[in-house]
């Protein structure tokens, strides 16, 4: 049965979703047998089709090898090249040793390069740091150019990527750097850590060797055209956004890290992690980057154990950047609209203005902790420019919680409070009530009183102002929710793993919380006034 194209692939053809559901289908032969290494599995086989090349940081004997040896079996007639390195290796074991009958005949010094490097599709070098500096140079120039210069001539190398192994990280200040530069896609390939796949991995039959079916692997025809389209993949404004969000992040971190170059990320590997990100759009059937490619990019930048969680850190935030960078402008104009006038800032304005409670109390309105008294003699106390300090707790004799000001000379009574209940929170003066916690609440308002509907001198009405506000938060509203269902409501992108989506999940909710707080900010602004 064909499978359907999802509602966010609209302008897809039938031929894409084909190409995605046979990709999916190659991914799942690839990870046969093979537990928790789906995601290295794909992004080994979107590497190979990018013409990128990959690093697999982990312990011996969590099936890194294995990874290069089925994709190589995906591309049809391809040839693969894999070689454990050490100290002691030479480059007659890379790329072939030296003709002799051609150096004693017609005295040219070349290799026999049939059957190493230099003729394979696929290469996997395990213990990669372990290699001599003559292989490194010539391996620097096959991974840059794709050529290998065999004596006199120069030969294109069919490469499409390598895939190298080790249990560490090249060392720092060894010459090592040009070459780990080159491995574009970074992950680690941990033991097994679910018990239930770790017993099924014991107990399970021999592995499956069974070829792919032929009709599955990728041609070179294919693989030629994938390439060409990718190319021409298109970028979204929101991507767009969070590329130029992330990009300005990683340079703040790397001014942070004084200069030790381990946030710094090159014009060249910008250039090539948006050709990844265009890849994995086209083999998910889409005609533009969206954001799931873009989060791939958490595998891309970073470049040592310390580096990796602040590069998570940046991408995820830089995902979000664009939404939370709006709400802080309208977060911004909610406090300029419910600044204090002067009037307002006079103790005796303030008393006409609201309701006493208890003689010494102003009420807070929908709080949602429940009935909430705020001292009336904190009041003056607070500014409207900035937070100062408060204290909540639950009241036992009045049966109400009260919020008191931490102001310096300003006794706090607080003796017949519940100790569980004590909480601090930040305080500010506004217009018609006060911030707690960000969050702008009215007082009960004294039933005399009428609300400012204009500003003064030629500035536009509140009332205009508010509303102005309020038709751009539904604007930002509404394309948040859109950005969102169209990413994340459905099956997504086929090379984010089940951790990678945990992380998003855990920043959208993060920056819905955003949002939901400034929806009630707005909701509380006209009562304000």
């Amino acid at each position: 049965m064909a499978k359907k194209t999802r509602p966010r692939q609209a302008a897809d053809s039938s031929d894409d979703a084909s190409m995605t559901a046979r990709i999916k289908d190659v991914i799942s032969w690839m990870s046969r047998g093979v537990y928790e290494k789906d995601q290295i599995v794909a992004m080994a086989l979107l590497c190979a089709v990018a013409g990128e090349n990959m690093f697999l940081l982990g312990p011996p004997g969590t099936a890194k090898s294995l990874v290069a040896s089925r994709l190589k079996d995906v591309f049809d007639n391809a040839r693969s090249f894999d070689y454990l390195m050490s100290r002691f290796s030479t480059p007659d074991e890379i790329f072939g040793p030296i003709s002799i009958s051609k150096l004693k005949n017609e005295d040219r010094y070349e290799r026999l390069t049939d059957g190493y490097l230099p003729t394979a599709d696929v290469v996997f070098l395990d213990e990669i740091w372990k290699a001599g500096p003559s292989i490194q140079n010539t391996l620097l120039t096959a991974v840059n150019e794709h050529i290998y210069h065999n004596g006199s001539s120069t030969v294109r190398i069919p490469m499409k990527t390598l895939i190298a192994a080790s249990n560490e990280l090249p060392a720092k200040n060894e010459g090592l750097e040009a070459l780990w530069d080159r491995f574009l896609v970074r992950m680690v390939s941990n033991c097994i850590e679910s018990e239930s796949a770790f017993m099924k991995m014991i107990q399970g039959d021999a592995m499956d060797n069974s070829p792919l079916d032929s009709d599955r692997a990728i041609t070179s025809e294919e693989y030629g055209r994938w390439q060409k389209e990718s190319r021409s993949v298109g970028l979204g404004t929101d991507v767009a956004a969070s590329i130029k969000a992330l990009r300005k992040a990683l340079m703040t971190l790397e001014k942070d890290d004084e200069g030790h170059l381990r946030f710094y990320i090159s014009d060249r590997r910008w250039k090539k992690s948006f050709g990844l990100m265009q890849t994995s759009a086209l083999l998910n059937g889409r005609r533009q980057i969206d954001m799931t490619d873009f989060i791939l990019l958490i595998h891309c930048f970073w470049s040592d154990a310390e580096s990796r969680e602040p590069v998570i850190k940046a991408v995820l935030e830089s995902m979000v950047s664009p939404i939370l960078k709006r709400l802080s402008s309208v977060d911004r104009e909610i406090k300029r609209i419910l600044r204090p006038s002067e009037s307002d800032k006079t103790e005796r304005n303030a008393a006409g203005r609201f309701k006493e409670f208890d003689f010494f109390y102003y009420r807070i309105d929908d709080y949602p902790d429940g009935e909430c008294l705020f001292a009336k003699w904190d009041y003056n106390g607070l500014d409207d420019s900035r937070s100062v300090a408060g204290i909540q707790y639950f009241d036992k004799a009045r049966k109400r919680f009260v919020i008191h000001a931490m102001l310096p000379g300003r006794p706090l009574e607080s003796k017949s409070s519940d100790g569980d209940s004590i909480r601090r929170c930040e305080l500010q003066k506004c217009r018609g009530g006060l911030f707690v916690d960000g969050i702008p609440y009215t007082f009960t308002r004294a039933d005399c009183d009428e609300a400012d509907t204009v500003s003064s001198g030629k500035a536009k009405p509140v009332y205009q102002r508010v509303d102005d506000l309020k038709n751009e938060f539904a604007t930002l509203l509404d394309e948040w929710r859109a950005m969102v269902d169209h990413n994340w409501k459905t099956p997504v992108n086929i090379f984010l793993s089940s951790t990678d989506m945990a992380l998003v999940r855990k920043k959208i909710a993060e920056a819905e919380q955003s949002v939901t707080e400034t929806e009630i900010k707005l909701q509380n602004l006209a009562s304000l006034l």
